[in-house]
């Protein structure tokens, strides 16, 4: 057997293997996240996010799904944020640790974000689905303090007012990135009732 085959069967085999890991993961948390799937956000979201919301580096960027953790590894680099993410893809969370390995600042827990409390939480990122905006919105009310905001791409918080929606300067990847400020943009809401 020749060295291009089995270099080509070797490759082929570890191909194999990492996209059956990927379903696996994906399989094996679709009850906790409702059919969303770990996809990596455009660097040019996670920029246009970037531009549109400065940060101040005694704040917590909390990143809800973090996925391979990019948004928090681009903020701790851009504004020197303290930055936590939450994944419950087994997948995705490896990946996110051994690419944020040796960068102070940012924890990932492999936990569901629905169970923890984001009280401490300046900025809040999330890439999720459309059918759990509106719990995570209830949510984000009752935890989040008077000042903190929010940033959901592609998909509106429903009932909230935007302060800003910005529109990433990309064919493929130019839908919009809502923009909240709490208690502005939740009028008639009583935000941070919940503090334990």
């Amino acid at each position: 057997m020749s060295i291009c085959i089995l270099a080509f069967l070797i490759l082929a085999g570890v191909l194999f293997t990492f996209k059956l890991l990927y379903v696996l993961a994906t399989a094996g948390v679709l009850p906790m996240t409702q059919g969303a799937l770990f996809t990596s956000t455009a660097s040019v979201r996670i920029e246009a996010f970037l531009d549109a919301v400065p940060m101040n580096p005694n704040e917590l960027l909390v990143d809800l799904g973090c996925g391979d953790g990019r948004v928090l590894r681009a903020s701790r680099r851009r504004y020197g944020v303290r930055a936590l993410g939450f994944e419950v893809n087994a997948m995705a969370y490896c990946m996110a640790r051994v690419l944020s390995l040796g960068t102070r600042g940012i924890q990932v827990k492999w936990k569901n974000f629905w169970s923890q409390n984001l009280r401490d939480a300046d900025i809040v990122f999330c890439y999720l689905f459309p059918d759990v905006m509106k719990r995570l919105g209830i949510k984000l009310e009752e935890e989040l303090c008077p000042g903190a905001r929010v940033v959901s791409c592609n998909f509106s918080v429903p009932g909230w007012a935007p302060f800003e929606v910005v529109y990433p300067d990309s064919t493929c990847h130019g839908d919009a990135i809502y923009i909240y400020r709490l208690p502005d943009s939740c009028p008639g809401r009583e935000i941070g009732k919940v503090t334990n």
